[in-house]
């Protein structure tokens, strides 16, 4: 599965400050509203010098069906088909992309610690919620999506070696 990613894992990698936090938004985690409260975006090789990196992780299953959602909100799709390709692994998108690919794009550029906070967390710097969906048909959840994202919830509001997390769960996605 992993090889559908890498045309994610090959884009820019950003990084945002807020105030003294540096955070990684992860898409569908709060990214635009992160972007549009945050005082600096680091990318790619300015990512290394990074001391620490937020990183909030939304519940999985939640996050999958709101980026399913979304996707065929924004290319005018029929959910239900579209989650059928998506579980025949005909469809991959940014929207739904597990969150430890994320991770692992960030990995690219920055080998240091990392805190895993919970989706709730992104109030400590906002309360505005751009791109909120209005409209959500519940789809059953493709496994492959959020296996790897389910550990990662139990780091909430620990600091990990985040290439320790990367080598933890490497051979999960495969």
């Amino acid at each position: 599965m992993l090889t559908h990613w890498n045309k994610i894992l090959n884009t820019d990698c950003r990084v945002v400050k807020i105030g003294p936090h540096t955070v990684y938004p992860i898409f569908k985690v709060g990214l635009h509203s992160l972007m549009h409260v945050c005082d600096k975006i680091l990318m790619n090789t300015e990512i290394a010098e990074c001391k620490h990196i937020d990183v909030m992780i939304r519940d999985p299953e939640e996050r999958f069906v709101s980026g399913v959602n979304e996707y065929c909100v924004r290319h005018n799709l029929d959910v239900k088909e579209t989650w059928e390709l998506i579980n025949k692994g005909q469809v991959h998108n940014r929207h739904f992309t597990p969150q430890y690919v994320w991770l692992m794009h960030l990995y690219r550029f920055y080998k240091g610690n990392i805190t895993i906070r919970p989706f709730d967390y992104i109030s400590n710097f906002t309360h505005v919620h751009l791109h909120k969906s209005s409209s959500r048909v519940d789809v059953p959840v493709c496994e492959p999506y959020v296996k790897v994202d389910r550990h990662l919830i139990k780091y909430y509001n620990q600091t990990v070696a985040l290439e320790e997390l990367i080598a933890r769960y490497k051979n999960v996605l495969s």
